[in-house]
């Protein structure tokens, strides 16, 4: 086949002691049709991989709809009354002092 003769030419990215290694690893038992099936089909995979790799995937955000930008804004204190703190404390399923009691998410062990 013209395919195979192309294909003859090209180094391979991975070789048939590589190949048996992973079997190995594996625990799977591979004839040598399937070793020159998988070796062809690793390497088409690879080298897929290797022109994705030399892709320019970075992309100009500026001035584009829906572009991700930041927009948090910046911390400040805001000074309340102690009674509009009462009144927020009041509103609060649990507390514990002056502060509102919440759920803790992270265990330390």
């Amino acid at each position: 086949m013209v395919g195979d003769d192309i294909y003859a030419k090209i180094a391979h990215m991975i070789t048939t002691k590589e190949l048996e290694h992973l079997a190995k690893l594996s625990r799977i038992k591979l004839t040598e049709s399937d070793k020159k099936s998988l070796v062809e089909e690793f390497d088409s995979i690879l080298n897929y991989i290797d022109q994705l790799k030399k892709v320019d995937v970075s992309l100009d955000t500026s001035g584009r709809v829906g572009a991700i930008r930041n927009i948090s804004r910046l911390d400040t204190v805001i000074n309340t009354s102690a009674k509009d703190r009462d009144a927020l404390l009041h509103e609060a399923p649990d507390r514990e002092g002056d502060f509102i009691a919440v759920k803790k998410m992270i265990t330390q062990e």
